[in-house]
């Protein structure tokens, strides 16, 4: 009679214990991968009234989207040429004409240090169409004046 009372016991043990492991081992949800880099390259220059242009500043880089369409990062070299103050650098997704308005959704404004300087993020944004990278750069001749450049890569996912 113990025989039985011991086998029920020890198989109800085991089924646990297998339950138990399944949970253990169970398969987590899939990341996305990153995709291929894609380059980013700006160059922002300001034309004096006496037709001499100069370079304000400059970007080279990349950036890489995740193949579930919500995630992007970036690495980007930064220059000050002959910018009055250091470059800035707007990250934004949704960049586009609406109408005659030029519209996007605006992430992140970073400040770099003077001279060059690498940069690096990673943004998500659910089921954006592209993202964009807009560098500024100032001169004081004759007056204040900013000048900005943007450079706009579609999200292939």
């Amino acid at each position: 009679m113990k025989t039985p009372i011991r086998r029920r016991i020890a198989g109800a043990l085991g089924t646990a214990a297998a339950l138990a492991g399944g949970i253990l081992v169970a398969p987590t949800p899939a990341h996305a991968a990153w995709g291929a880099t894609s380059p980013v390259s700006i160059q922002v220059t300001y034309q004096y009234p006496t037709g001499t242009t100069v370079q304000l500043g400059h970007i080279d880089g990349w950036v890489q989207f995740d193949d579930g369409g919500d995630s992007f990062q970036y690495s980007l070299n930064v220059c000050q040429q002959s910018s009055y103050t250091t470059p800035k650098i707007q990250v934004a997704v949704n960049a586009g004409w609406v109408g005659n308005t030029w519209q996007q959704t605006f992430l992140e404004y970073l400040t770099p240090p003077n001279g060059c300087t690498t940069v690096t993020g990673q943004d998500t944004y659910a089921d954006f169409r592209n993202v964009e990278f807009v560098l500024y750069g100032d001169t004081f001749t004759p007056a204040h004046t900013t000048v900005s450049k943007q450079a706009v890569l579609t999200n292939p996912y």
